[in-house]
C-alpha cells in the first residue's frame, strides 16, 4: 500500500487527480472573495486603527492594469461626509496612512500576486458645501498660519552677529 506522502506527490500514479482550484488564493485561507475585496478590507482595517469610523469613508479598489506579470491596484478613499478629525486625519495623514498599507503589504500573500500603486483621497459632493468648506478653510489658516501670498519672508536671525562684515 504506497504511503500517503507518496501519493500526495504523485497522484496520477495512484489515478488521483489534483484539483485545479489548489493553487488558487482562495484556497490559502483567503475566502473572502476576490483581490480587490481584499484590498478593501486592509484598508478598513487600518482606518479603523486610525480612529476613522467606516460609515464616515467609502473604499474603493481599482484595477488599473498589470505589471510583471502581476494586477495593479489604486486603493481610493473617499470623505463621504464632513466630519473633521475623520477628515483631518485622512487628508493630513495621507503619506503616512499609504506608508503603513505598503508596511503591511509586506510579506503578504497579496504581494505576491498584485501590486499598489497608489493610495488616493477623494472628497463626495457633500464635502463640497458651504458649511464644509468654511470649516476646511479655518482648519487650513490655523494650521499653516493663513494665505501663502500674505507670507513674508522672516529676517536672518542675527543671533550669530552681523553676516555681511567679514
Amino acid at each position: 500500500m504506497p504511503s500517503l506522502v507518496l501519493k500526495n506527490l504523485m497522484p496520477w500514479r495512484f489515478g488521483l487527480r489534483r484539483s485545479a482550484e489548489n493553487t488558487d488564493y482562495q484556497d490559502l485561507g483567503h475566502g473572502s472573495g476576490s483581490l480587490e475585496a481584499e484590498y478593501q478590507r486592509l484598508v478598513a482595517q487600518h482606518l479603523a486603527r486610525w480612529g476613522v469610523p467606516a460609515s464616515h469613508v467609502a473604499i474603493e479598489v481599482r484595477q488599473v492594469g498589470s505589471q510583471m506579470g502581476k494586477i495593479v491596484f489604486d486603493v481610493v478613499v473617499c470623505l463621504a461626509h464632513w466630519d473633521r478629525i475623520t477628515a483631518l486625519r485622512v487628508l493630513i495623514g495621507l503619506p503616512l496612512f499609504e506608508k503603513k498599507i505598503r508596511k503591511a503589504l509586506e510579506g503578504q500573500w497579496l504581494q505576491d500576486v498584485s501590486l499598489l500603486r497608489a493610495v488616493l483621497v477623494c472628497a463626495s459632493a457633500s464635502l463640497q458645501e458651504r458649511e464644509p468648506c468654511a470649516e476646511l478653510r479655518q482648519t487650513l489658516v490655523s494650521l499653516t498660519g493663513g494665505r501663502s501670498h500674505d507670507r513674508r519672508p522672516r529676517p536672518l536671525d542675527s543671533s550669530f552677529g552681523d553676516i555681511s562684515r567679514p
